[in-house]
């Protein structure tokens, strides 16, 4: 009797760590704020996007969705937070810049009984509403393997990152090294912080291509980063070495110019979703209305590779357009036609 009793509380405990209510339900509509930590790169610029087409779609529940910046800048990312405080917002959504400086300011949020949930570059930290989560981790170690076994488990690489000390570049970065660690013949070479920007990761590569003309690999986890690399090496009249990268679509674009050319040539991207913005939406209005939702949502990461690289590209859109995204046609020809 008492093993089934005991069994029965493990089952309740994990039901009621997964599903989850946030106080009792209020009634909309609600102020929404939408801590950004940067609009530095075109995914950025979209994400924000999907936070608003989800908005609309919730005209009698939204009242108001206020978007802030912090330009790259923590003090101003706490500022902003605490200003959102201050105005009494009903949810904050947050990208963190750093998944620990935050913490203090989210403790405040909650203390206020402000529902917190964060996505994309996260917090580190338990007192929060909710996580909306794509594995980092998983993202580098599948890119990671993929270049491994390319390589047939040897070769000089370089390896492109994102901003320096924001999680999601750390941990896909760790994904990636928890698969190189396993190879010897495996040597990185150089590591680059590119910040994800086309333009920069470009720069590093003409510079780098001078000290390393024949590199056995590039590992990248940045869609724009990918796609200025591959450039560096076609207007030179050379052909790539293998590069990982993401959906944006002008990687995607180049991928398949690079393969027209270069047979041989191959990539393999996963993505990360402009639309978990609009995820970590749906569910901070679950925790408003009394409606369950769950503490950690896993977003899938669907690989991209030159099998159904098709199913993704959009070649009559800009090269700014990220390919994993739930936007309707006529706001993406809106926004990218600015």
């Amino acid at each position: 009797m008492f093993k089934k009793v005991f069994v029965l509380i493990l089952v309740f405990l994990f039901v009621s760590s997964v599903f989850m209510t946030f106080g009792s339900a209020k009634e909309g509509p609600f102020t929404i704020g939408l801590s950004n930590f940067s609009y530095g790169n075109s995914w950025r610029v979209q994400m924000v996007e999907e936070a608003k087409y989800k908005a609309s779609q919730y005209k009698d529940l939204v009242k108001e969705l206020i978007i802030v910046e912090a330009n790259e800048d923590i003090s101003k990312q706490i500022s902003d937070i605490e200003d959102l405080i201050t105005k009494k917002v009903d949810a904050i959504i947050i990208t963190a810049l750093s998944p620990k400086a935050l913490v203090p300011v989210i403790d405040k949020a909650m203390a206020a009984g402000i529902v917190v949930v964060d996505f994309d570059n996260l917090i580190y930290t338990d007192n929060i509403t909710a996580h909306i989560i794509v594995d980092q981790k998983e993202f580098g170690r599948v890119q990671g393997d993929w270049l491994v076994k390319r390589l047939n488990g040897k070769g000089e690489i370089i390896c492109f990152n994102g901003v320096k000390g924001t999680a999601i570049s750390a941990e896909r970065f760790e994904g990636a090294e928890s698969v190189f660690d396993k190879y010897p013949g495996i040597k990185i070479v150089q590591t680059v912080y590119a910040e994800w920007d086309y333009a920069k990761a470009k720069r590093a590569m003409e510079t780098l291509l001078a000290a390393y003309p024949k590199i056995d690999g590039i590992w990248s986890q940045g869609g724009a980063m990918s796609e200025g690399i591959i450039e560096t090496y076609l207007e030179r009249g050379m052909e790539p070495p293998p590069v990982t990268g993401e959906d944006g679509n002008g990687f995607l674009k180049i991928w398949k110019k690079a393969q027209e050319k270069y047979p041989n040539f191959d990539s393999i991207s996963a993505s990360m979703p402009t639309w978990c913005s609009a995820k970590a939406l749906e569910v901070a209005l679950n925790a408003l209305t009394g409606k369950p939702f769950e503490k950690e949502t896993i977003i899938p990461i669907p690989t991209i590779t030159s099998e159904n690289i098709d199913q993704y590209v959009k070649p009559d859109l800009p090269n700014s357009y990220w390919c994993n995204s739930q936007l309707p046609e006529d706001i993406v020809k809106k926004i990218f036609e600015r």
